[in-house]
């Protein structure tokens, strides 16, 4: 048994990341550093006006926390996915994405006119799958989402995909 997607909408996958767990937690540790590093300032400019003095260790605790605070205020612009889509289809307009499942693997094949990449994944290698609202969403460990709609099928059908993920992924894979 084949099932195979051609050239799917990539935005699917741009909304799952900025919804996913990650994504998220990568947010809220931001908001955290901001918080911890208002409070280290302000307890920095207490003691600097009690004391007439400033203490060095403050300084470098204020210093260090403005440093991580920065780095994932980067950290999150840059991984935003409406931005990240943005940027990579204006580099890439000609981007193409082509995914088989076969009955012993799963093979990825994009394209741009400057590059061809092939990837082989084995059915292992799959944490979870999920079919929900005509959607498939899988994740790949270490890699990432491949998501598409059952319509952007192109060779077997959406039942055939779930029969087989059911019978290589077991209780990995849930119907929604």
């Amino acid at each position: 048994m084949k099932v195979e997607v051609n050239d799917f909408d990539i935005r699917h996958y741009s909304a799952l990341v900025n919804n996913s767990p990650m994504y998220n937690r990568m947010k809220k540790f931001t908001v955290l550093c901001g918080a911890v590093f208002i409070f280290i300032a302000l307890l920095t400019i207490l003691v600097a006006l009690k004391d007439r003095t400033v203490d060095p260790v403050m300084i470098i605790c204020l210093t260090t926390v403005f440093f991580v605070f920065g780095v994932y205020v980067y950290r999150t612009r840059k991984a935003n996915p409406a931005v990240s889509f943005r940027t990579f289809t204006e580099k890439n307009p000609d981007y193409k994405l082509k995914v088989s499942f076969e009955e012993e693997e799963i093979v990825l094949n994009s394209s741009t006119s400057f590059s061809n990449t092939n990837s082989t994944y084995k059915y292992v290698r799959l944490a979870r799958a999920a079919a929900k609202d005509g959607f498939f969403i899988i994740l790949v460990e270490g890699t990432g989402y491949i998501v598409f709609d059952k319509n952007e099928i192109v060779e077997g059908t959406a039942e055939e995909l779930r029969a087989l993920l059911r019978s290589k992924l077991g209780t990995k894979f849930k119907e929604k």
